[in-house]
């Protein structure tokens, strides 16, 4: 679609033939990278559906995504801007139409859900719950919440944090291990250097290894924050399945299966946080090493 637009927008320029070649030399290949690009998050979006929209509860709605997944970049597009919406009302509207089977929203189904509103672990399950509590919204929002929206929102979380500290992490890697190569660097000529030059040499080997200390000690603090962040979600998701285990209603059991499933990914989450953490202690220690190596009189 965004390559013909970019095609038919060269065609009728006013710039006449000066138009066509400038997109034949580098019109068309942007035009290219563009859509690639938007075809990669519309891809995203489709598979990000598939698995957080069940077949039980969001059957047209996962049935749409599956196919967006397995089409072309034109129907993930069509899926992205206009089929997710609409195959959404219609399962919402099924479900409300469903008589026999419609939860039943108790009081303290609100209670809960305006619970999860204010302290949630996750921002956009609090969103989520916070949409379903709006004021103005029906019984309908808060079905919608149960046996939907709620977990959608649970994976948004995971998939935020997973792309925060996949950056992050790499960031920190990137940036400590030069610095200890640069630290090394400045040690070796320090060792290598005698007389008057030794001391200005040591100096700034030190000062490297302070800074590499330093970072290393960023990164650390940034990765147990995560690890205590995974933990909690982990004990929250924890703390959703035994709900979900004293409530009869086939909405909760799909639940508890999610949220169990929830509870070990977070889990193993905060099993990788750990080591990250663990390894920028040891690297922090090896650059303290250092600085006293370089402070300290030979």
């Amino acid at each position: 679609m965004i390559v013909k637009a970019a095609a038919w927008q060269a065609i009728r320029s006013a710039d006449g033939e000066a138009a066509l070649r400038r997109f034949v030399t580098t019109g068309l290949r942007e035009a290219k990278q563009l859509s690639e690009r938007n075809d990669a998050r519309y891809m995203d979006f489709a598979q990000r559906v598939v698995k957080n929209y069940s077949p039980q509860f969001s059957p047209l709605v996962h049935a749409k995504a599956q196919e967006a997944v397995k089409g072309k970049p034109a129907d993930r597009e069509h899926f992205a801007r206009f089929g997710f919406a609409e195959a959404k009302a219609l399962d919402d509207a099924a479900r409300e139409a469903d008589e026999q089977h419609k939860q039943q929203i108790l009081e303290a189904d609100r209670d809960f859900v305006r619970l999860l509103a204010q302290l949630d672990p996750g921002e956009q399950v609090r969103l989520a719950a916070q949409h379903a509590m709006r004021h103005g919204g029906v019984e309908a929002d808060l079905r919608a919440f149960f046996a939907s929206e709620w977990m959608a929102a649970a994976g948004l979380d995971l998939d935020i944090h997973r792309m925060r500290t996949i950056e992050a992490g790499a960031e920190f890697h990137a940036v400590i291990q030069q610095l200890i190569v640069d630290a090394n660097e400045a040690e070796h000529e320090a060792l290598q250097t005698s007389g008057a030059a030794a001391e200005l040499a040591r100096a700034v080997a030190a000062r490297a290894w302070a800074t590499t200390k330093e970072k290393a000690d960023a990164a650390r603090q940034a990765w147990e924050d995560e690890a205590r962040a995974c933990a909690e979600q982990a004990q929250y998701w924890r703390t959703i399945v035994e709900r979900a285990q004293q409530n009869s209603d086939p909405v909760w059991a799909a639940i508890a299966t999610t949220a169990d499933k929830n509870r070990g990914t977070w889990t193993a989450e905060g099993t990788l946080a750990g080591s990250e953490n663990q390894y920028f202690i040891g690297v922090e220690n090896d650059a303290h090493d250092g600085y006293i190596r370089m402070t300290t009189s030979a």
